[in-house]
């Protein structure tokens, strides 16, 4: 049985986050299989354009060239082309109506920027980070118009949708493929969702997957 630890990161560098401390972290977990949260449709174009590279992708690249690994894009859920538009515009309003909303975003940032990966694998960041979706959630609410309220039905679905993706693909791989140490780099947002999901699959699916959380020693 394979063991794979659950790293969330961030895509850009941020202050503490960044590519050094991640590949200071792959080179402690030794991984022989990566899982990326990348499309497989954009994985060789994304790779072979730089200026297109992730935080994740950039240490990822560092890290192959010492110990080869085996590379899992599992991101391939079709999310509708407006909707990154469509939520930038509803962020924008929310933060323009809702001062706790932006204060919270912002000391997660700092904090982010401060402390790094060990702030976005902790409990702390989870509690956080719900409290913001949650401040978010309420602004639209309150203040949104019907339009904006079912945006923001359809967008919590998708996302559900597609970390319900993410977390197929792992398991497919680990259904047919055979290693003893991987890692899944995936957006801090996500884990609450993710780690949700791993216990419930634990359970359906018990022993076919060992998972670890990352934390720094």
């Amino acid at each position: 049985m394979g063991r794979i630890t659950l790293v969330g990161t961030v895509h850009k560098e941020r202050g503490s986050c960044n590519e050094g401390e991640l590949i200071r972290i792959l080179e402690t977990i030794g991984p022989e299989v990566i899982f990326e949260e990348i499309r497989p449709s954009d994985f060789e174009t994304h790779y072979r354009d730089k200026s297109r590279h992730t935080l994740e992708m950039r240490a990822i690249t560092t890290y192959l060239k010492v110990r080869p690994a085996r590379q899992v894009p599992v991101d391939d859920y079709e999310m509708p082309e407006s909707f990154g538009r469509n939520m930038w515009s509803l962020d924008q309003f929310v933060e323009s109506r809702s001062r706790e909303y932006y204060a919270a975003l912002d000391a997660i940032f700092q904090m982010t920027s401060e402390f790094g990966f060990r702030y976005l694998n902790s409990p702390d960041y989870v509690a956080h980070i719900k409290r913001s979706d949650q401040l978010f959630e309420e602004t639209v609410c309150k203040c949104g118009s019907d339009d904006q309220k079912e945006l923001l039905s359809m967008f919590n679905a998708q996302l559900r949708r597609r970390e319900n993706a993410m977390m197929e693909n792992v398991y497919g791989f680990c259904r047919t493929s055979t290693f003893t140490e991987g890692v899944f780099l995936v957006g801090a947002a996500h884990m609450s969702f993710i780690v949700e999901g791993i216990e419930s699959r634990m359970r359906q699916e018990f022993g076919l997957v060992d998972w670890k959380i990352w934390s720094r020693p």
